[in-house]
């Protein structure tokens, strides 16, 4: 019996499919070779290189939002450097939670535009929607906070006197750049 490390191996699913391609060099798009097969291994590949490529994320929403989400989460992994899976992830769920609220607040206004009367159903209705907005904006928020704080230097910090001044005017070094971090 396989474990599900060897099962699903992205590498083997990889490897797998270049072969594929190799193969497929050459064919015209009309061939029998590219068949169901051969597309449901390339959507399988787009979604093992999901971290990259933003399928699975693109997947979650709307056909008409999938285009801007996939450049937000690009801007925003430009915009903060984003190396790393969990930064690459908290700049993925950054888009998305700005898009639930597009999405959201436009199910509002088209709800207030349509039935301009309130019963107790679409009132309630406008309560859902007021909190689901809520939820999202605090999604948003604290997935910036977040990938701001991953990418902040950490700082080391020892005291051996017994009284200690903390200036406010502090700089850090971090690679290229220089930034005074400025109280007023």
């Amino acid at each position: 019996m396989k474990s599900h490390g060897s099962l699903y191996n992205p590498k083997r699913l990889l490897d797998n499919f270049s072969e594929k391609m190799e193969k497929a060099k050459g064919k015209e798009p009309d061939d029998k070779f590219f068949d169901d097969a051969f597309f449901k291994d390339h959507l399988k590949v787009a979604f093992a290189l999901g971290i990259d490529t933003h399928n699975p994320a693109s997947m979650s929403v709307q056909e008409e939002y999938r285009h801007f989400l996939v450049e937000m989460i690009n801007r925003v992994e430009h915009e903060h450097d984003c190396k790393t899976a969990i930064e690459k992830s908290l700049a993925e769920t950054i888009a998305l939670s700005h898009i639930r609220i597009i999405m959201l607040t436009k199910r509002f206004t088209d709800c207030a535009v349509s039935d301009p009367f309130l019963s107790k159903e679409a009132t309630d209705y406008y309560n859902l929607l007021g909190k689901e907005i809520d939820r999202a904006h605090r999604q948003l928020n604290n997935a910036i906070l977040t990938l701001k704080q991953v990418k902040t230097p950490h700082t080391a910090l020892n005291v051996t006197a017994k009284t200690a001044f903390i200036a406010q005017n502090q700089q850090f070094n971090n690679g290229d750049s220089c930034e005074i971090n400025d109280r007023q």
